[in-house]
């Protein structure tokens, strides 16, 4: 028999109160994030009728493979030797069996209450990209690194989908708001979204956007039979190949050409007496200038330490060697490595080489033209080198090396929930990796640290757990369910998304919203 301590519309109250109160503390609050899942679940149990739920979701198949992903982790306790570190991974995955459970098994919403929570969704998400604004601008007054200290919330990368997220929902709004104020509301919010995703230089954002737009553009293309909808999917398709041919652009020219010097000829001395040193056999450049050529060490240092608290030898304000900001920085200005260099830098030149700006057109804290600068010097000091450390892009290379090793000798069931960290501390030795071991991370690919952690047969699975839960509940060609999952699987390729809180609650909950509680087809 059902019991209950109150009357049902009440635990729907609070129900909904939850909802709302997560999607908020997604992007706003890592409290209130945990606080609504904890809600949800006291209502759950409180509500009554726990026995009855709990057959209507073992009934309930698509809800059963989203949540066995958590399954999967708790098999994986078999074969694991570190519990300490299992059982912290564990915690962090909860909502995987938590929202699918709930979001299933509660009573249905009206639209109004759905449409609702989507808003609350998308105000929260405006009010954080307000707040992250006034920080970038100083009218909130906080030490700025680079730009990814503007999300103050959660990580920037979480940030930037949940705001891809809240960009599709406003234009499911869009689509269907009847008043042209309406209408004219949801592209200026859509517009200025789009903006500060270029504002923030989220590249990963901006290619999970872009990717899922282009996927429903073409898709609604050739589906629908509306001339205008057929019309918009085409000019959206024209204007992200035209934004995409933009960044390829920026990116080849990033490295002007190399400027050409008679190496044969290349004066000895300083200025004052002291001798230079000539690598001739370093190719790196910064603004086609040769970085290590009139180099002298000497003269940096001290020159340097007159100027600066920081000094020569630690690490700037983004954690890299000062000492070789400098030297690009100086080099990007076409400048000599030496004493008379470092004293014509004006006083803002100082400051924005202590915050770790390696060129001299790149001093603004907000530049997608200085990330994009950054990527190409990136890849070309790799290749030039083989050494990524001190880069975010090609660590990763370093990071999928090591997790495809670990796969490789581990195939088929991986090596357990616990033990990803100490077989990746393990590869990383045996790689002889040129990385830092604090620089020694996770392999930042969803597919790949499944991977490790089940081997093939887990990997499998996890695909089987991505995609056959929308075949089943047909939601295959679903507006907002589509755009969630493009952009979920394009977040996997760089990022292990569901290793953190922020990650797999934004995965959890937007998969078991969009297919169970938006039971319907626009």
């Amino acid at each position: 028999m059902r019991k209950s301590l109150l009357p049902d519309k009440y635990h729907t109250y609070v129900y909904i109160f939850a909802l709302i109160l997560l999607v908020i503390g997604m992007p706003l609050s890592k409290f209130l994030m945990s606080l609504s899942q904890i809600i949800l679940a006291c209502n759950f149990l409180l509500e009554g009728g726990v026995i009855g739920k709990f057959k209507a979701f073992f009934k309930n198949k698509p809800a059963l493979i989203l949540s066995s992903l958590f399954l999967l982790h708790v098999i994986g306790l078999l074969y694991t030797s570190d519990f300490d570190y299992a059982s912290k991974d564990i915690r962090i995955k909860m909502p995987l069996i938590v929202l699918p459970l709930i979001l299933a098994t509660s009573k249905p919403l009206s639209k109004k209450i759905i449409d609702v929570i989507l808003q609350f969704f998308v105000a929260a998400i405006i009010v954080g990209t307000i707040i992250s604004t006034l920080i970038l601008t100083g009218i909130i007054h906080r030490e700025l690194v680079d730009i990814r200290s503007v999300s103050i919330f959660i990580s920037h990368i979480r940030f930037a989908l949940l705001i891809c997220i809240a960009l599709f929902v406003s234009g499911y709004f869009f689509y269907h708001s009847v008043k042209p104020l309406q209408k004219a509301l949801w592209i200026l919010i859509g517009v200025w979204l789009i903006y500060f995703l270029i504002l923030t230089e989220s590249i990963t954002g901006l290619s999970a956007f872009c990717f899922a737009t282009l996927i429903i553009c073409i898709y609604s293309i050739f589906k629908s039979k509306q001339k205008l909808i057929r019309f918009s999917g085409l000019l959206l398709v024209v204007l992200i190949g035209i934004f995409v041919f933009y960044l390829f652009n920026q990116l080849n020219k990033s490295n002007p050409p190399t400027e050409k010097i008679d190496l044969s000829k290349l004066e000895t001395a300083t200025s004052r007496g002291n001798a230079y040193e000539h690598d001739l056999t370093g190719k790196l450049t910064e603004n086609g200038h040769f970085i290590w050529i009139y180099f002298c060490n000497k003269e940096l240092e001290d020159s340097w330490n007159k100027r600066s608290e920081l000094k020569f030898f630690e690490k700037d304000l983004k954690g890299n060697p000062l000492n070789f900001t400098l030297v690009r920085f100086l080099a990007s200005k076409g400048l000599r490595k030496d004493a008379d260099a470092v004293e014509s830098l004006s006083d803002e030149e100082i400051k924005a080489i202590e915050r770790g700006v390696v060129n001299v057109n790149y001093q603004n804290i907000s530049s997608l033209k200085r990330r994009l600068h950054e990527i190409a010097w990136e890849l070309d000091t790799y290749k030039t080198t083989g050494d990524p450390s001190g880069h975010s892009l090609t660590q990763r290379f370093e990071f999928w090396k090591a997790a495809v090793g670990i796969i490789k000798d581990n195939l088929v069931f991986g090596v357990g929930t616990g033990d990803i960290k100490n077989a990746f501390e393990q590869q990383y030795d045996k790689m002889n990796s040129p990385l830092t071991k604090e620089t020694r991370l996770r392999s930042h690919n969803q597919y790949l640290s499944i991977g490790v952690a089940f081997g093939i047969v887990g990997l499998i699975w996890f695909l089987i757990t991505l995609f056959y839960p929308m075949i089943l509940q047909g939601k295959t060609f679903d507006y907002l369910y589509i755009s969630f999952l493009l952009i979920a699987i394009v977040s996997f390729l760089t990022e292990d998304t569901l290793e953190s809180q922020a990650g797999v609650t934004f995965y959890a909950f937007f998969n078991s919203f969009f297919l169970f509680v938006i039971n319907r087809k626009d």
